[in-house]
This record gives C-alpha cells, sequence and structure tokens, in this order.
C-alpha cells in the first residue's frame, strides 16, 4: 500500500521573469510524494501555469486529491502521478527513467522581456559562461531594441530564438518577424494563439517558425503537420500529460518530419530530470529550453547541476535521479494538502 503525500510550493525567483503575457516573481508548483511498505519515495512534480495554460494550482490539487487523476483531470496533475510512480519502479530497479544516450544535453539561455540593456548584459554573461544558443521572450513595443541588443551582445555565431507566447495576431506577427528577420534568427516560436494562424504566419514569413502552446501531445502535432503550420515543436512534459505521452510527441514529430525540443514552464528539479532523461533517451538535437532552475533563488534549485558550456547533465537514476532535502523542501512549501 503506497502512502502519498501533496505538497503545494512556491518558489521565489531571484528576478521578476518578464513575457508578454505578465510577470511572474514566484513559481507555485504542486509535487506528489509516493512512499511503498519498503520505505522506497517517488516523486512526480506538476507544472501548471494558468497565464500560460489556463490550468490553475487548485484544479491541479484538487485532481490528486483521492489517487491516480481520473480521465479528463489536467495533464499537469496526470504528469505528476505518472512521474511519482516511475520514479518509484525505477528506483526500487536502480534505474532511470529513460535509457539516456547521451551525458550531456545542449541547453538554451532564457531570457525575459526586460529592458534592453539589461538583457543585453544578461546575454553577454551567458555568452561567458559557454551558452550557445539564447532564447528572447518578445511581443512587446520594443522587441527589435531587446533582440538587436542581445545580437550585438552575442556576435554573429550563436543561435537567437525569439518566443512571442500567442502575443500577435496573423499581420502584427508577420509585420514583427519580418522587422526582426535581420537578426539573424534561428526561429520564432508561438507567434499566435492557434495552429491555423500560426500557419497563416508561416507562408508569409521567411523564419521558422515554431508551436509551443498549441502542442499538448500527439493529435496536436498531427493537426501541426496536417496544416503546415511549423517547422518545429517545442513539447513541455507536464503540459503533455507525462514522460510517455511526451515521448510520443517527439517521435510523431519526427514522424512527420518536423524539428523538436523539450522545454520547461519554469518547472521544478524533478520535471527538469524527467524532461533531460527523455530529451538524452530521444537523442534531441536542438538545444532545450531546461537550463531555467538558476532562475529559482531556493536551495531546491541546486538539486541538479547547473549547465556548464551550454550543456546540461543528464541524472543517471535511480529514478528521476533528484534528491530533495526535507529542509529545501520546507524552504518553499506553501501548504500539504494530504
Amino acid at each position: 500500500m503506497k502512502q502519498r503525500s501533496v505538497l503545494h510550493l512556491a518558489i521565489p525567483l531571484r528576478e521578476p521573469f518578464v513575457t508578454s503575457q505578465g510577470v511572474l516573481a514566484e513559481r507555485e508548483l504542486v509535487v506528489i510524494r509516493l512512499e511503498d511498505d519498503d520505505g522506497t519515495t517517488g516523486f512526480g512534480e506538476a507544472a501548471p501555469l494558468e497565464s500560460y495554460d489556463g490550468v490553475s494550482i487548485g484544479a491541479v490539487i484538487d485532481s490528486l486529491r483521492m489517487g491516480p487523476p481520473p480521465r479528463g483531470a489536467p495533464p499537469q496533475a496526470r504528469a505528476a502521478w505518472e512521474l511519482a510512480e516511475l520514479d518509484l519502479q525505477r528506483r526500487r530497479l536502480g534505474r532511470p527513467l529513460g535509457d539516456p544516450f547521451n551525458d550531456q544535453i545542449p541547453v538554451n539561455m532564457t531570457l525575459p522581456a526586460g529592458p534592453p540593456e539589461e538583457v543585453a548584459a544578461a546575454a553577454a554573461e551567458g555568452l561567458r559562461a559557454g551558452y550557445s544558443c539564447f532564447k528572447v521572450k518578445v511581443g512587446l513595443a520594443d522587441d527589435v531594441e531587446r533582440v538587436g541588443a542581445v545580437r550585438e551582445a552575442v556576435g554573429p555565431w550563436p543561435a537567437l530564438r525569439v518566443d512571442a507566447n500567442a502575443a500577435w495576431p496573423v499581420e502584427e506577427a508577420v509585420a514583427a518577424i519580418d522587422d526582426l528577420a535581420p537578426l539573424d534568427l534561428e526561429l520564432v516560436e508561438q507567434p499566435c494563439a492557434t495552429l491555423e494562424e500560426i500557419a497563416a504566419v508561416r507562408l508569409r514569413v521567411g523564419v521558422p517558425v515554431a508551436a509551443d502552446e498549441s502542442i499538448t501531445g500527439v493529435e496536436d502535432v498531427v493537426a501541426a503537420a496536417r496544416l503546415g503550420a511549423c517547422d518545429a515543436v517545442n513539447v513541455k512534459l507536464s503540459g503533455s500529460g507525462g514522460f510517455g505521452p511526451a515521448r510520443d510527441a517527439l517521435r510523431s514529430a519526427r514522424d512527420h518530419g518536423m524539428a523538436a525540443w523539450l522545454s520547461s514552464t519554469l518547472d521544478g528539479p524533478w520535471g527538469i530530470a524527467a524532461a533531460l532523461q527523455l530529451a538524452s533517451s530521444e537523442s534531441l538535437s536542438l538545444a532545450c529550453g531546461l537550463a531555467t532552475l538558476e532562475l529559482f533563488d531556493a536551495e531546491l534549485a541546486r538539486a541538479l547541476a547547473a549547465p556548464s558550456r551550454g550543456l546540461m547533465a543528464v541524472p543517471q537514476g535511480p529514478g528521476l535521479g533528484v534528491e530533495v532535502s526535507e529542509a529545501a523542501l520546507r524552504e518553499v512549501l506553501v501548504e500539504e494538502v494530504l
């Protein structure tokens, strides 16, 4: 018989994180802990972000109160339960969740939509730290100045992505991307809200287009391919419903001739560890957006090794390969729900 506890966490950010959707000062997460009779423990994490995916912390907690989330529960709740079960099972076996192929995964540095000079300074620091791929949040009036400042700070060779988080209607997206195109962009992520709108934009711009918020599983990947909406997809493990569904989405993208990568919605260490193992198992080549723990101001953020030279080490297990002390959990604990 498994014992379970559900923890509501709030992790402060070192600095407010600004996007076209607003400002985030702390990251709330829901963590489920399963403990077997022999004392083996597995952890799973739900990372909803209501301004991004429309799913509230309360909805996830409610879905986890009675045990395994029912059909139709938020995918983040299903992901948390699946990860906890997998972590528990694989810890018993002394194995990781996936079959890591690479010891390290290339990751991008994510830059919020702050004042151009501040964002450029952060990018320059990232370049010195060894990052070779940068993602800049856009969708505000000063996008050209901010992205231009970043390009000037990092020079001509690093890959530079921009992410609008669905900020633009079609005509604004086309105009904005045309304005940003001379800055040599690797891709523009989620310019509009729907796959149909993204497809319309892709027909009219010369920069590769990626879908993010519009991708929550295999069905969305298939729809994106059918519409010719994008060149690549950004898959979120929590938003897809777990390790297995995210893996299926990545493989579907490959089968349909689209590039794919994994990223975090400011996930905690359990979600990042699972995504690193999955990225390694699937041999993803695009830099993944998983170097976000360093944005947190809490001991819990140090549960995984920090990026080095633009690479993150893949946890080798057992299970997720994450050990978080009780003190680190208490530091950010809002409530132990169960």
